[in-house]
């Protein structure tokens, strides 16, 4: 088996080693510790180098924030007082004519077990239907509304029927929302 040789470095390369060693070493030392304090500021940092991350919580305060720079965006809504009110403006044209003469209508059929039963109610005179609904006076029973619409323009009808036969009296009740409408 043969012994791998190693040779001594010379003197010289020994030498060449650490003068490196310190010249680099020194200039790095040199370059950390003689940088007096305040001495890097605006002309010496890149654009965009000081980012939020490397920013201390609570580093930036009023009184580091030069007077004027900031703009509404930059704060949270409902932090900004608002200024006091401006002057009315012109009015603007007339919107169309909206509803008057609001009234509720309604109207009863027959109480009695018969098994299908079909009521509608118009609005008055003059008045067009704007809503409508139905009811039933017995919610116990086996009867329920199978249609409730408006008819036209100005009736709403509703149709109740029996699910299962009753002998039980049950009435269905119709009503409209008429108003004046222009």
């Amino acid at each position: 088996m043969r012994r791998a040789l190693f040779r001594r470095p010379s003197p010289a390369l020994v030498i060449a080693c650490l003068a490196l060693g310190v010249v680099l070493g020194g200039t790095s030392y040199a370059t950390v510790t003689q940088v007096p304090r305040g001495s890097v500021g605006t002309p010496q940092l890149k654009n965009r180098a000081v980012t939020t991350p490397k920013l201390a919580n609570n580093s930036v305060t009023s009184a580091k924030i030069r007077n004027g720079t900031l703009v509404q965006a930059d704060f949270a809504r409902g932090q900004l007082r608002a200024g006091p009110a401006g002057p009315a403006g012109p009015a603007g044209p007339a919107g169309p004519p909206g509803l008057s003469g609001l009234e509720r209508n309604e109207t009863t059929g027959p109480s009695n077990s018969t098994t299908a039963k079909t009521t509608f109610l118009a609005c008055p005179e003059g008045k067009r239907l704007v809503g409508g609904g139905a009811r039933l006076s017995n919610s116990t029973l086996p009867v329920g509304i199978i249609a409730s619409f408006p008819d036209n323009d100005n009736i709403w009808r509703a149709t109740a029927r029996e699910m299962a036969a009753t002998a039980a009296s049950w009435s269905l009740t119709v009503y409209t929302v008429c108003a004046n409408a222009s």
